[in-house]
């Protein structure tokens, strides 16, 4: 335990950014009103400048993920955090639309460091019985920053203003990078998967990109994602405030039940899918589960405050499906290419964060009557609403359909291979 001090504080400061990373991540969600205000935006626009931060993150997967393996992870640790710092204040200081929308994709790149180094170091420093463990912590602590990211932000934000929240989320960024680049751990760990570790090459990345089993992976989780990605980074909380007539506080909390249930999600999923036998029917059970909900949301009227809350933390637990899909994308590779192998996988299903919210925002804005609010924010109805995410159930549904030809393609080469 004394050899593990220094290694678990540095596996305290990753977690820290990674949950850190989702405060970013669901600023623009909480400020939608403000920034179209502010920059005097159509909801399309919008859209365009909520997915930016995932192309961002999406595009900067694999690169980091081979930087951190090449060379002094800390340092690269250290430049990620420091770019996604630049990004907010470029986002806080922006008075140009381009400028703006250039603070959400570097805020979205830097960001991507996040999960990234939690893994580098748990595989560093930690012995390998251990990392599910450490990994799972990760994960669930991490998203206490989702949870944070929603009603206490738009507190502090209406108490303090945007620039002064904005240059604060900047300066607590910094310092967790700096802390990180600083934090001697005078391991021999370090140096030594240094050296033995081999960076994967542009073949192996070509391969794996080429792997069909990976692409329907990726492709599949990706088209499920809408419901998180999609409704509620953005869309939840003028759902519930508009169609339910939620206040701003009873929306914003029904929306952060969604993370509350993620915290839960990874282990009761894989407890079920190891009760099923299955990881495949398990998420195609959480897929149709997703689809239920958004059902019940688009045609059950009056919902209540409990209900609400109780439906959302079921969305939360089902949105774990990730968990799961990158746990299917490491049994079918081989070991050595099993990092990589999730990275491209978590590539191409962060991409569609980016999908999503344009088609949405498409969608709204061209079914919207044009009724605008006092403050000239756009009046939507719940049609408006409903043809806006249903894009979110079909997509889901189509998914599903991915992971059960995947689900036949697995059971096929089973088969071949007890057979020969």
């Amino acid at each position: 335990m004394q050899s593990l001090k220094k290694p678990i504080l540095l596996w305290s400061l990753a977690t820290l950014f990674f949950a850190f990373q989702f405060i970013l991540r669901l600023t623009v969600g909480i400020l939608r009103e403000d920034i179209i205000q502010k920059f005097a935006i159509d909801t399309i626009a919008f859209g365009t400048l909520a997915g930016y931060y995932y192309l961002g993150y999406a595009g900067m997967l694999i690169p980091i993920g081979i930087l951190l393996d090449k060379f002094n992870f800390r340092v690269i640790t250290f430049l990620s955090i420091l770019v996604a710092t630049i990004g907010t204040l470029t986002f806080a200081l922006a008075t140009d639309w381009h400028y703006l929308l250039l603070g959400r994709f570097l805020t979205g790149a830097g960001s991507a460091v996040g999960f990234l180094s939690i893994v580098k170091i748990t595989k560093t420093y930690f012995p390998a019985s251990r990392h599910s463990l450490i990994i799972g912590l990760s994960f669930t602590f991490g998203l206490t920053g989702a949870v944070f990211g929603v009603t206490p932000m738009k507190m502090l934000f209406n108490h303090f203003g945007y620039n002064a929240t904005f240059y604060c989320l900047a300066l607590t960024g910094f310092i967790i990078g700096l802390l990180i680049l600083t934090m001697n751990t005078n391991s021999e760990n370090e140096d030594h998967l240094q050296v033995q570790e081999k960076s994967p090459g542009f073949k192996d990345i070509t391969r794996l990109l080429l792997n069909p089993q990976i692409l329907i992976i990726g492709i599949s989780g990706g088209l499920m994602v809408g419901s998180l990605e999609g409704f509620t980074d953005v869309w939840a909380i003028p759902y519930f405030k508009d169609i339910y007539k939620m206040s701003e506080i009873e929306s914003n909390f029904i929306t952060s039940c969604v993370y509350i249930g993620m915290c839960f999600g990874g282990p009761v999923l894989a407890l079920l899918a190891d009760f099923f036998k299955s990881i495949n029917f398990m998420i195609f059970l959480a897929g149709i589960l997703m689809i239920i909900i958004f059902l019940i949301l688009f045609y059950v009227p009056d919902l209540s405050f409990i209900f609400c809350v109780s439906l959302m933390f079921l969305l939360g637990i089902v949105c774990c499906y990730q968990v799961l899909m990158f746990t299917l994308t490491t049994n079918i590779v081989d070991k050595a290419h099993a990092g990589l192998a999730v990275a491209i996988v978590n590539c191409i299903n962060m991409s569609f964060g980016h999908f999503f919210h344009k088609v949405m925002s498409i969608a709204i804005e061209y079914s919207w009557d044009g009724t605008l609010s006092l403050d000239n924010i756009p009046v939507y109805t719940k049609e408006n609403y409903i043809e806006a995410n249903a894009i979110v159930p079909i997509c889901c549904l189509i998914g599903i359909f991915g992971f059960y030809v995947l689900s036949k393609q697995l059971k096929k080469r089973k088969h071949q291979a007890l057979s020969s």
